[in-house]
């Protein structure tokens, strides 16, 4: 009995050794916290998403490449894992104006939602505004909507 107690304390001891070397410590303050950069990419011309385009982040300080991130089908995108700093944000759109925001992620606000990217196409002009942002300026609305009647008869 006293072998198969000492082998079995001792059988325990090691298997509890080997899970706590596989198992990281908790992290701890001083560990580096990331960041996540969202937004949409919408085509200001067809009002509708654009899917599958690549968004770069880069850093602010060099243009140095930090991740690139694909849009959905519903023009989404999501970069996570960022370290915090300071980051440009550029699409690579073809056949559209360069959009390149500035953003920083901080402790304190360690998720940036751009939320609605409005791309303008090469073929409409800017207008630029006083807060800086490029917008589309239409000489024609995109759609227009007509009345119709309802085609239900009643017959009595």
């Amino acid at each position: 009995m006293k072998t198969s107690f000492a082998s079995r304390a001792l059988l325990g001891s090691s298997l509890l050794l080997a899970t706590a070397a596989h198992f990281p410590a908790q992290a701890t303050d001083a560990a580096p916290r990331r960041g996540t950069v969202s937004g949409r990419l919408f085509d200001g011309q067809t009002q509708e998403p654009i899917p599958h385009s690549y968004v770069v982040v880069l850093r602010a300080a060099d243009g140095r490449f930090v991740k690139s991130v694909e849009t959905d089908a519903n023009g989404h995108f999501r970069a996570t894992g960022l370290p915090l700093g300071t980051y440009t944000v550029r699409t690579t759109v073809l056949g559209y104006h360069k959009v390149a925001p500035v953003l920083a992620l901080r402790v304190s606000q360690p998720a940036h939602t751009l939320g609605t990217v409005v791309m303008v196409p090469l073929n409409m002009p800017l207008v630029a505004r006083a807060d800086k942002k490029a917008w589309a300026k239409r000489s024609a609305p995109v759609a227009e909507l007509e009345p119709r009647r309802p085609a239900v008869r009643v017959r009595s």
